[in-house]
């Protein structure tokens, strides 16, 4: 298989994004459709876009629990934002949730699990804000992976709290039982770069 060249920056369009306080349907009225757009309590954000091997990390996962996934879950496609509030849109990586069913590819019910791979230029912003917003909303379970350390740290809704109920190092697995069961092997999600 032959991967197509990345894309260089100078050729990639640009965002405008509005000034704030900005809500979800603001989004909407002004055509806003750029994936990578997030807002946070009425502040957007425009995340990087992803590496090549956090794009492979993010295609070999969706992949593995396609595969898994159990009736009356659904992995989302790529791209598919959690609407949290009405100045709140996250988009995760990896979106599982109680039915297929999305509006303007958002989707406005709390998902089973999120899943955010983070890499150097995001691993502060899914690790703090992220998370934090994931649990206010009630969100039961959250991945997080880090491609450059092959790691894979779950987190299960407790109390209120998100509490670390798993981690996998490039040499182990993880046997996710929440929302299906499914085995995650974290080297398997990155090495070798050609075996798609």
């Amino acid at each position: 298989m032959v991967q197509a060249p990345a894309q260089s920056r100078s050729h990639r369009p640009s965002v405008t994004v509005p000034a704030p306080p900005v809500t979800v349907e603001d989004l909407d009225a002004g055509g806003y459709a750029d994936a990578r757009l997030e807002l946070l309590d009425g502040l957007c954000v425009l995340r990087p876009w992803p590496t090549p091997l956090r794009a492979r990390v993010t295609s070999r996962l969706t992949r593995l629990l396609a595969q898994a996934v159990t009736s009356g879950a659904h992995v989302l496609p790529a791209g598919v934002g959690v609407e949290l509030s009405a100045r709140c849109l996250l988009v995760p990586d990896i979106v599982v949730a109680p039915s297929a069913e999305v509006v303007g590819r958002r989707l406005r019910e709390t998902p089973y699990l999120v899943v955010e791979v983070a890499d150097a230029s995001t691993r502060r912003y899914d690790r703090t804000l992220k998370l934090d917003l994931y649990r206010e909303r009630g969100v039961p379970a959250c991945w997080l992976i880090d491609p450059e350390t092959a790691t894979l740290e779950a987190f299960e809704l407790v109390s209120g709290a998100y509490v670390t109920t798993s981690a996998a190092g490039p040499h182990g697995e993880f046997n996710a039982t929440r929302p299906f069961p499914v085995t995650v092997r974290p080297a398997e999600l990155i090495d070798p770069p050609d075996a798609e």
